[in-house]
């Protein structure tokens, strides 16, 4: 770069007024360093960018992961409330049905008590009297047990086991009476064979 004077034409000799002249080297170096400055700029702008973009991809597959885990959990809850629902709905009904059943076992107990207070007098009775009517009144009582039979203590007689008729008011009933040995013990079946 090279100045040089330029003495202007007033009178005034002081005063001079200098003049910048660039040669083609420097115009050349310059927009060099201009260039250079710029493809600096579009590389920190690419960096950037590309930064910027891999942020935005990790932060849409991290959200969307979040979400399927929401999705799934959400489904797993779903799904486990409508299994305890289901669940409690199920006991409801079990507890329903065991009180139902407790309460037919407490009537059988209590029929079975009845029948077994009226067996203890009758059967003693039965077993030595020879009376047929008392003896079809035994089957009838027998036969109106929740199992149908009765334990007996010793050995009942032979006599005792064939069929009974006992007439009620609406016809005639007969039954039947079967006697064997289960467990050590004696036990007496009776059983309906037909209605008149």
């Amino acid at each position: 770069m090279a100045t040089k004077d330029n003495p202007t034409q007033s009178t005034s000799p002081v005063r001079k007024e200098w003049a910048i002249s660039y040669t083609q080297s420097d115009v050349d170096t310059i927009r060099e360093h201009i260039e250079q400055d710029q493809a600096a700029k579009r590389r920190l702008l690419l960096i950037a960018l590309g930064i910027s973009t891999t942020a935005l991809v990790v932060a849409i597959i991290l959200l969307s992961s979040a979400y399927a885990l929401y999705a799934k959990g959400r489904s797993t809850i779903d799904s486990l409330t409508s299994e305890n629902a289901s669940l409690k709905s199920k006991a409801e009904d079990a507890n329903r049905q065991l009180e139902e059943i407790r309460a037919k076992e407490a009537r059988i107990a209590e029929t079975r008590a009845a029948a077994a207070a009226r067996l203890d007098k009758a059967l003693p009775t039965a077993l030595s009297d020879a009376s047929a009517s008392g003896r079809a009144n035994l089957a009838q009582m027998i036969y109106e047990l929740p199992d149908h039979c009765v334990e007996a203590g010793n050995k009942p007689p032979d006599t005792l086991f064939h069929n009974w008729k006992v007439r009620t008011d609406s016809g005639t009933n007969v039954y039947t009476l079967v006697g064997g040995l289960v467990n050590g013990k004696w036990v007496i079946y009776s059983d309906l064979i037909s209605e008149r």
